[in-house]
């Protein structure tokens, strides 16, 4: 029964993560989309900034939300800093290669492969670390 109990658990806080995930994702796309077609800067500063906007999201959204947190900022958002720069690294190296060297489409493949496959990391890391 407790196996059960820690399973449905488990797929709780993934549901919960998933859905603080998504509107992070989405203030993350939507300010590199907007700058990118209304300023129109380059997709590696761009994808930056949407970055930022998406970390704050993230966080508050983890620690209220998704992990309903009550350790203090200082110890937590330190450390989820540091997984959302790890985050950052995979996402701007992922921009960097698959955009400025394999000349994939950004709109249509960069982002949504990043999009995808950097939560997963940065998933494992709030779990066994940031918010343990």
């Amino acid at each position: 029964m407790f196996l059960l109990s820690s399973h449905k658990d488990l797929l709780a806080l993934m549901v919960r993560y998933g859905l603080v995930g998504v509107a992070a994702s989405v203030v993350h796309a939507g300010i590199s989309l907007l700058l990118i077609e209304y300023f129109e800067w380059q997709p590696f500063w761009s994808h930056a900034m949407g970055f930022f906007g998406g970390l704050i999201t993230a966080y508050l959204g983890h620690y209220h939300f998704s992990f309903r947190d009550k350790g203090a900022h200082k110890n937590r958002f330190p450390k989820f800093a540091i997984t959302a720069l790890t985050g950052f690294a995979l996402h701007q190296s992922g921009v960097y290669l698959l955009v400025n060297q394999l000349q994939y489409d950004y709109k249509t493949l960069a982002l949504p492969v990043l999009m995808v496959c950097v939560p997963v990391v940065t998933f494992l890391l709030s779990k066994f670390w940031v918010f343990r």
